[in-house]
């Protein structure tokens, strides 16, 4: 394996701490729905993306209706936290002289004002908002010239492996996201981490 020298991060549940949030807001649509509440437990074995595949399960309801509902309830949310170590990791990638960007299905307009708000936008040469993740990551890997076998998709779903293997760039799948550490061995990453942080990271890469 070549060294990865390109870095693309889903932002939901793998940079950004915003489970409670989304679980929330999404939780709140199914009342509205007058759908039975799920515990959050259940919620993460059940969510798939893209989300609609998630809300299928459910209701016979219209796409355009679960968006309207949904943004207005994530709207209502607490701006999300990154991780703990999320800046440090970052920095320690920067100064080793990779590039890295996003690749993340949560809204743009919320996702640039978090990076914004936190002081991250200096870290990534791109951001890439799609729920077609798969269009997403072709386009990103073009646009900046993105060689497949150095570089890696970092998520916390199975679709997220799904979309790394698609583009033929090496998977990081971690631990703490929206799905159980059960599902995402099924979808077989090439490495599956427990903890962000630097350490972590240079295991990987070593």
């Amino acid at each position: 394996m070549k060294e990865i020298q390109n870095w693309i991060f889903d932002w939901c549940g793998t940079l950004s701490d915003d489970l409670l949030n989304v679980f929330i807001a999404s939780m709140n649509v199914f009342g509205k729905l007058g759908l039975e509440r799920l515990s959050l437990e259940e919620f993460k074995r059940e969510f798939r993306a893209p989300y609609m595949l998630f809300y299928k399960k459910f209701t016979n309801e219209s796409k355009e209706r679960i968006d309207r509902l949904y943004q207005q309830e994530i709207r209502l949310a607490k701006r999300s936290e990154p991780f703990p170590e999320v800046k440090e990791l970052l920095e320690f990638l920067i100064k080793n002289g990779k590039k890295l960007a996003i690749l993340s299905s949560y809204p743009r307009e919320r996702l640039e004002e978090e990076i914004r708000y936190h002081g991250l936008q200096k870290f990534f040469i791109d951001v890439i908002t799609s729920h077609n993740k798969m269009r997403a990551m072709t386009t990103l890997m073009k646009r900046n010239g993105l060689l497949a076998e150095e570089t890696a998709y970092i998520g916390d779903m199975d679709y997220d492996v799904e979309v790394g293997k698609k583009a033929r760039v090496i998977t990081i799948a971690v631990s703490w996201g929206f799905q159980t550490k059960e599902r995402l061995l099924l979808a077989r990453p090439d490495f599956l981490i427990e903890k962000l942080n630097v350490e972590e990271i240079k295991r990987v890469i070593s």
